[in-house]
């Protein structure tokens, strides 16, 4: 019996040494995570292939995983992808008119896209528009037409894009 007591009494005080060692971590109860919505995620990937403002055509891909955003970009078809990702505690997204303006919070550098039935080549495809405020030629373009890139569900050596004659209303 005394033999049993004794290991007790060395549980419960290495136990308590143990407690006192450890640190607390409090949840911090303000931090909002965005959650991406079905619409955008419901497609592992969205491709594009788009022209930047020197001319060359690049291959896009997005992710949208349930809180975050996925970025990878290559130069030829057959190249490696090169990935960054906008983890959850930096990211923002939000629906006005029918597009979602996300990216990084409190950041000038954020993206506007809109999911739409679109034709092309003949066929419906269901697509996700992206919104390019500087039509090909970097910063930002003040007179319309604006082009929008089209990202698909799968990938394509055309880029695909349509014009807005007007600004549209985030």
């Amino acid at each position: 019996m005394k033999k049993h007591l004794k290991n007790l009494i060395l549980l419960v005080a290495s136990a308590g040494l143990f407690a006192s060692i450890t640190p607390t971590m409090t949840a911090n109860a303000k931090t909002k995570y965005y959650t991406n919505p079905y619409t955008l995620r419901h497609h592992k990937y969205w491709y594009s292939c788009q022209q930047d403002y020197n001319g060359n055509w690049n291959y896009s891909r997005l992710h949208f995983a349930k809180h975050s955003v996925f970025f990878a970009t290559k130069t030829n078809r057959k190249g490696n992808w090169h990935h960054s990702h906008i983890r959850a505690k930096y990211y923002f997204v939000r629906k006005h008119n029918g597009w979602y303006t996300f990216g990084t919070r409190n950041s000038d550098d954020v993206y506007h896209v809109k999911p739409s039935w679109r034709y092309m080549n003949n066929h419906k495809h269901w697509t996700l528009g992206e919104f390019d405020p500087s039509n090909n030629d970097g910063g930002y373009q003040i007179n319309p037409p604006y082009t929008v890139w089209s990202y698909t569900t799968f990938m394509t050596k055309d880029g695909w894009y349509y014009t807005l004659n007007h600004l549209p209303n985030f």
